[in-house]
């Protein structure tokens, strides 16, 4: 019995992990476009994002710190023309940043501010009609342009994603599937939570 708690922890773990994942963005930044400068100058992500900054002219870095102070997050070492590099950030914060050539001299700086998206969920409806093998599940949360994964809680199962309906309300209907008997909707905004399915 202890062995099968553990396997679906560890298979619930998994599907988790694999969601979060799933939800991280990458965003774009250039080095040098239109002259000595990171266009965006600052993004604003969530944790666990990725920036990625491509090269569009030649003899820049982005280095982590102030102007002749780097913090030893990252450094991209001086790059050409369409070379890319990506840093994932996995706390929250604001981090600056600025090229190593031009930085002090030319005030080529930038910063990436990380924040810590947190949403509420609440599953509102959960059922399951057996005549047509048929989970109808409703949901609010606090964000109205969050997205919405139902998940089998045991099994970490991804169904798929829930339709937003406008003002935090989220419906989904997944058929020709089995009883899940608990289902958990996970939002993108780090929001979670879980239900038992009535049968119907």
């Amino acid at each position: 019995m202890e062995r099968h708690i553990k396997l679906a922890l560890v298979v619930f773990c998994t599907g988790i992990i694999s969601l979060l994942n799933s939800r991280a963005d990458t965003f774009q930044v250039q080095v040098g476009s239109g002259g000595l400068k990171f266009v965006p100058q600052n993004v604003t992500i969530h944790v666990g994002d990725t920036v990625q900054w491509t090269w569009v002219a030649s003899g820049h870095s982005s280095t982590s710190g102030t102007p002749g102070h780097p913090d030893g997050m990252w450094d991209s070492g001086i790059l050409n023309i369409e070379s890319t590099f990506s840093h994932t950030f996995t706390a929250a914060g604001t981090f600056p940043y600025y090229c190593t050539v031009h930085g002090t001299c030319c005030g080529m700086i930038g910063s990436v501010t990380v924040t810590d998206q947190t949403d509420t969920v609440t599953i509102t409806r959960a059922t399951y009609t057996t005549a047509t093998s048929q989970l109808n599940v409703q949901a609010t949360d606090t964000s109205d342009t969050a997205t919405l994964t139902v998940t089998v809680t045991r099994s970490g199962l991804v169904l798929g994603t829930m339709m937003n309906r406008g003002g935090g309300n989220y419906t989904a209907k997944f058929t020709g599937i089995a009883n899940p008997r608990n289902i958990t909707v996970t939002s993108d905004g780090g929001g979670t939570d879980s239900a038992r399915v009535k049968l119907r």
